[in-house]
């Protein structure tokens, strides 16, 4: 029975999930850049969870890659003071995230969840860095870490006593364009955050600040949320036609 089963912290899987979701510190949790009304957790906070749920990690807990799997491309992107600079886009196509059971025998299962990431940085080191924290995150979102903030629950602007703040005005009205009838993914329109309304040819159109917010919409969460999955699936069209760029992730 899988009641049986505790981490090798010696924690039950019922404990174990309500640890994983537990509000962390109000400094864990921050707006996603150029999309405000988004949260982004801090993954020192995702690993200091996995220690003390799994126990230490190379013993309860750890993750591996394939070298050949860590792929880096470079493209120059204009400044909004002028000029380009570098930037190195990271993709990790697998990492496979474990963590250990123990029966009531004391007999250990190894559990394992892939998942694939993405990353973009000035920095190429950062970009690689950037893309093995995304993968594990969402590796992580599949067992229910910080759940409450994917379904929308919790947020940057809600921890530590704070109450939401009040709901955006509506963006003007526009025909939106499902992403399954637009005769491209650039007519796709956003529906969440401060950029809803607004197409993706039109956030791209920003400059780096569009770039990095649509970038973000290839990799979040969507939580089974079907406008989500569109936009997700939009912007990895997207950014496939523009540089050739195809950023992964997992299924939500």
């Amino acid at each position: 029975m899988i009641d049986n089963f505790k981490t090798l912290a010696g924690l039950t899987l019922a404990e174990a999930a309500t640890r994983l979701d537990a509000e962390l510190p109000k400094d864990a949790y921050k707006a996603v850049p150029g999309a405000a009304d988004l949260t982004d957790i801090d993954p020192n906070y995702m690993r200091k969870t996995f220690n003390e749920v799994f126990g230490m990690c190379g013993i309860g807990w750890g993750y591996r890659y394939d070298a050949h799997d860590l792929r880096v491309e470079i493209e120059n992107r204009p400044r909004s003071s002028g000029g380009t600079r570098k930037v190195h886009m990271a993709t990790l196509l697998r990492l496979i995230f474990w963590y250990k059971l123990a029966d009531a025998q004391g007999a250990e299962t190894l559990c394992e969840i892939e998942a694939s990431g993405g990353s973009e940085n000035d920095v190429e080191a950062y970009a690689m860095k950037g893309a093995i924290t995304n993968a594990l995150g969402n590796a992580a979102s599949n067992i229910g870490f910080q759940e409450s903030v994917y379904l929308g629950k919790r947020s940057h602007k809600t921890v530590g006593g704070g109450k939401s703040s009040p709901a955006p005005k509506p963006a003007p009205a526009k025909t939106e364009v499902p992403v399954a009838e637009a005769k491209t993914s650039a007519e796709f329109m956003v529906s969440i955050g401060k950029r809803a309304g607004k197409t993706l040819s039109e956030i791209y159109a920003e400059g780096e600040e569009g770039a990095k917010a649509i970038q973000f919409y290839t990799t979040m969460a969507t939580g089974g949320n079907a406008g989500k999955e569109a936009l997700r699936n939009a912007a990895i069209s997207f950014l496939a036609q523009h540089n050739g760029h195809i950023p992964q992730s997992v299924a939500a």
